[in-house]
């Protein structure tokens, strides 16, 4: 039976990459199946400019055939945050929207279970949320997807000319559990 190791993110632990999206993210890939992945996002302030920016964490299968993530984005209302669960993009689904405002807080936690992937999630209102009469609420999607999910992500992405001028982007509760016999998580 393999040993299941709950680490916390180390600063070493983890790797930075770019693509041609511009998607910005840090990932953890420990070369073993990750079995559970969380993270809170608090929503920065409003970005300003066109294109499409977002925020999200995730978690992906080995040939990056798919994505599920936990969508904050503008793409589908300039101006505001919205919020959705999507799977990208074998199978597709977009979940509808929530608006959310800037200091609102979001957990999602990605769990592998006997029917497949769920991500149970849940939103605390900010003060700016709370006066536009934001309530906290929490949902969960499930799905089964190909392949073994290997890495697990904290993901800015900006589209169609977007830039990044919503500020910091604060994480915070990341956590994620892999199945292995041997500590993946190491100062190389």
């Amino acid at each position: 039976m393999s040993l299941v190791a709950l680490l916390t993110v180390l600063i070493f632990c983890f790797g930075i990459s770019t693509n041609a999206q511009d998607v910005k993210s840090l990932w953890f890939a420990p070369g073993v199946p990750i079995t559970r992945f969380q993270a809170t996002v608090t929503v920065p302030s409003l970005p300003s400019g066109g294109g499409a920016h977002g925020i999200w964490p995730g978690v992906e299968n080995d040939g990056a055939g798919f994505v599920f993530q936990a969508v904050i984005s503008d793409s589908k209302s300039q101006g505001a945050w919205e919020f959705w669960v999507e799977f990208c993009c074998n199978p597709n689904y977009e979940a509808s929207p929530i608006k959310v405002y800037p200091g609102d807080s979001i957990t999602s936690t990605f769990t592998l279970g006997p029917a497949g992937w769920t991500d149970s999630w849940s939103l605390s209102p900010g003060s700016t949320g709370r006066s536009s009469g934001q309530n906290s609420q929490s949902g969960s999607s499930s799905n089964t997807f190909a392949g073994t999910i290997s890495k697990a992500l904290l993901a800015i992405e900006l589209q169609d000319g977007a830039a990044w001028t919503f500020g910091k982007v604060q994480w915070g509760g990341v956590a994620v559990q892999a199945e292995t016999s041997s500590a993946w998580c190491s100062n190389k």
